[in-house]
């Protein structure tokens, strides 16, 4: 049996990563031993491990990393004599903006990722002859630190998956991610989540001497759903958002959206919490409060999701976010269930939106969002029974869990062998 070592952000504490990642492990465990290397910190970890981790997966916690004063200095010191600091430098200055928080992110990023290799050599997880690979979820610092470990250990793989907040040059200070020419010409494989994600990467970040073929597109995926939505019956209609309420989701534009929609009954259901929520709140009751065609629900946090969809009626499912790096598991749900989707021309969305909803713009106003909620939930019973079809048939078709665990299976056959995948007896 083969090892694999999963670094997350924080899962199995916390609940940010527990929707993606927990499909997929489910199905890893049948071939490969496995530890999950996490970074919660400690208020993630007071909440517990997640109820549904099955027994036979470790958990090693090394935490987010507490830098201390000499942890900076030696960075710091470090990062002048390391060949991977000089290069990241060097690069640093080639930049023609930007310079002092690029390199004040970059030595953070560094510094970081010592600690965390630190940890992880005292953790002893890395101390077995036997093939390993080391799976990041995140092409974060804990992605680097299992790189430079790759350096000291012949035995050892890395693949990093990567997401949105560590892609985008635009999702961070100094609009540059750190560090990734030195771990892309030592990764085995980097996996994206969209085929959007591969190709900015492809054009803005990768080094012109990294080989290409390492570079992978498998988006997440999700179960089977136990039900087809049905066609609803009511005189009201019933619209879902799902997201955390914060700034980039941008919901109030649903809010907007509503207040231009006469005559037509809608009870719009979110489910999500955040810094907005009660700013959100607060919107919605001074645009739709008087509305007697418009009711709306904010229900917080949701553990279960799909549950949701099991015991109420979704006639559509809209998203307003202003960027996405890969394709949303929200809207995954949404498909799989036969519902059709409003969503902007964003990342990874603009993918999954076709014969089974509606494309906005990039940044839509408040009487596109409400055309395409008209148009959605007022179309003929035929021309909806076609877009409820297209949506369930795209989910079978890119985001089946079953299709995408046999593509991330692959991508390690490649990159540790045949003959080291094997399933358990």
């Amino acid at each position: 049996m083969r090892k694999l070592i999963l670094a997350t952000e924080s899962f199995p504490y916390g609940r940010g990563e527990k929707t993606f990642i927990l499909p997929e492990i489910e199905r890893l465990r049948q071939y490969f031993d496995i530890t999950i290397v996490s970074h919660a910190n400690r208020e993630q970890m007071e909440e517990g491990i997640c109820s549904e981790l099955p027994e036979d997966i470790k958990v090693v916690c090394l935490g987010r990393p507490e830098l201390s004063v000499s942890d900076k200095i030696v960075a710091l010191i470090s990062i002048f004599l390391d060949r991977d600091g000089r290069v990241e430098l060097k690069e640093i200055l080639k930049g023609k903006c930007n310079k002092g928080e690029r390199f004040y992110q970059s030595l953070a990023f560094y510094a970081q990722s010592l600690s965390d290799q630190k940890k992880l050599r005292q953790s002893g997880i890395l101390l077995t002859e036997e093939p390993i690979i080391c799976y990041s979820f995140w092409y974060a610092y804990f992605c680097y630190s299992m790189v430079r470990e790759k350096d000291r250990h012949s035995n050892i793989r890395v693949i990093t998956r990567t997401h949105g907040i560590d892609l985008y040059h635009e999702r961070v200070p100094g609009k540059r991610q750190p560090f990734r020419h030195q771990m892309e010409k030592r990764l085995d494989a980097i996996v994206f989540a969209c085929e959007y994600g591969a190709e900015y990467y492809k054009t803005h970040v990768k080094d012109k001497g990294t080989d290409s073929s390492k570079l992978h597109v498998c988006k997440l995926g999700i179960e089977e759903p136990n039900r087809q939505m049905p066609v609803g019956m009511e005189e009201e209609r019933e619209l879902l958002s799902c997201s955390n309420m914060i700034p980039l989701k941008r919901i109030q534009l649903i809010v907007d959206g509503l207040a231009r929609i006469e005559g037509l009954k809608i009870h719009w259901t979110h489910i999500g919490d955040g810094s907005e929520m009660q700013k959100l709140r607060d919107y919605a009751e001074q645009k739709l409060g008087n509305k007697d065609n418009i009711r709306y629900t904010f229900a917080g946090y949701v553990e279960n999701v799909r549950a949701y969809y099991e015991q109420n009626q979704v006639d559509c499912f809209i998203t307003t976010s202003e960027t996405e790096g890969g394709c949303p598991v929200s809207i995954q749900e949404a498909m799989s269930y036969g519902v059709p989707v409003i969503g902007t021309d964003v990342g990874g969305i603009t993918e999954m939106i076709a014969d089974n909803g509606i494309l906005l713009s990039a940044a839509p106003d408040g009487e596109e969002v409400a055309d395409a909620i008209r148009r959605i939930l007022t179309q003929e019973k035929e021309k909806l029974l076609q877009m409820k079809k297209a949506a369930y048939q795209k989910w079978c078709n890119e985001f089946d869990i079953t299709g995408s665990f046999e593509k991330i299976l692959d991508i390690f056959r490649k990159v540790i062998g045949k003959e080291n995948v094997k399933k358990k007896n």
